[in-house]
């Protein structure tokens, strides 16, 4: 594997954390569970199976929370051609509540929740997919949970 090579998959690699944070943020849940390979695992408290699993989850998520995930020093271990991990610092902002429904701004204290995402990627027949993701928090406000 030559270096541009290793660069390419990092690139999409930083790119699928990127689109995970907008997908679930704008509530496009469609293009969201796309980002998983077919049997990937979405572990966010407890473990999700499958992309029929995750988007189930993803179906009951309220209409009245409103969320910003804020990515930051994502880093990407390029395994093998096919394999990947990585990691991505969460800086999580959220509300619940019918202020959400609307699209005007809403008063808060601070963050939700601070943690990182721990990742496998794979390659795929559709191109690289989270084979896992799982959210460990390093500091969360119960209140907004």
């Amino acid at each position: 594997m030559t270096l541009e090579d290793e660069q390419d998959i990092q690139r999409e690699c930083e790119a699928l954390s990127i689109s995970y944070a907008r997908a679930v943020d704008f509530r496009d849940y469609d293009e969201f569970v796309l980002l998983f390979a077919e049997d990937g695992v979405l572990d966010v408290g407890k473990p999700l199976e499958g992309r029929a699993a995750i988007k189930a989850a993803m179906g009951k998520r309220s209409d009245k929370l409103r969320s910003r995930h804020v990515l930051s020093n994502i880093f990407t271990d390029v395994q093998d051609e096919q394999n990947a991990r990585g990691i991505s610092y969460l800086t999580l902002y959220r509300h619940i509540g019918e202020e959400s429904l609307s699209g005007d701004a809403i008063d808060f204290s601070g963050p939700a929740a601070v943690g990182h995402y721990e990742d496998k990627f794979v390659l795929t027949d559709t191109g690289w997919c989270f084979a896992s993701r799982k959210l460990h928090f390093a500091f969360r406000n119960e209140q907004q949970f």
